[in-house]
């Protein structure tokens, strides 16, 4: 599904990534662990278009993004739920979910059941879609059906990372990219977060973890890479990566 091959990337005269390599097939969860600085994040504005390759290419579903604006790689199905949650403060909880549905009505056009539907049609078929989706996000998150009229930036960091989530699963990414979902939370809460990604990739949704719980993110991932510096410099299944002496010393404090 998603490709990196050779990738150097960085900002300015610095170069963060070195010649990565790295791959996701549809239907599993890969997460990358690396200390702070290693280039995770930047690998995923790399991924987005954000920060455009020096070197190397990335591909989705074998389509080049080199000369693809970051805001049409969403419409693909690539969709990052960032670092530090950005959601929009002001903006109740129901009006960032729905923010995160800003893309639906191309999509819907463009897809099998939208060809051929038009006006009041086409609007009741996309109501009827958002509104089943609004129920998952809150099944799956109730404190945001309580919270759902009450702005954004009042929330608790916890509520802000389920919003943030939600928020992207609105966009019905076919590969979504987590950038430390479990930065500042309490453990409990980082227990839902990360079930609730388990539950997303059941429902098909494949995704890409950037973790620093590097316990948790292999407990949880089918395969990972770790990161040193810029550079790709172990990769394996998580399970293998998980019992690997210096991986357990290096990230797992053992």
């Amino acid at each position: 599904m998603l490709k990196l091959e050779g990738v150097s990337a960085g900002y300015g005269a610095i170069e963060v990534l070195k010649k990565i390599d790295l791959e996701v097939r549809a239907g599993e969860i890969v997460t990358l662990i690396g200390a702070n600085g290693a280039g995770k994040t930047t690998t995923l504005m790399t991924i987005c278009g954000f920060v455009k390759p020096r070197t190397g290419r990335v591909t989705f579903e074998g389509r080049d993004l080199a000369t693809v604006p970051a805001h049409e790689i969403v419409r693909l199905g690539l969709v990052q739920c960032p670092e530090g949650r950005k959601i929009f403060p002001r903006l109740t909880v129901l009006e960032n979910l729905e923010m995160g549905a800003f893309t639906r009505e191309d999509q819907l056009r463009r897809s099998p059941d939208g060809k051929g539907l038009g006006g009041a049609a086409l609007r009741h078929k996309l109501r009827t879609d958002l509104e089943r989706d609004l129920a998952e996000v809150f099944e799956l998150f109730p404190i945001l059906a309580d919270r759902r009229g009450q702005a954004g930036g009042t929330l608790s960091g916890g509520e802000q990372q389920m919003l943030a989530v939600g928020r992207a699963m609105m966009t019905k990414p076919k590969l979504l990219l987590l950038d430390e979902p479990s930065l500042g939370l309490a453990p409990l809460i980082v227990k839902r977060i990360f079930d609730v990604i388990e539950t997303l990739n059941r429902e098909g949704v494949t995704v890409l973890l950037v973790e620093q719980n590097a316990r948790m993110a292999l407990k949880l991932a089918h395969r990972g890479y770790v990161m040193e510096t810029g550079e790709v410099t172990m990769t394996d299944e998580a399970s293998v990566l998980l019992a690997d002496a210096r991986v357990r010393d290096a990230y797992l404090g053992e």
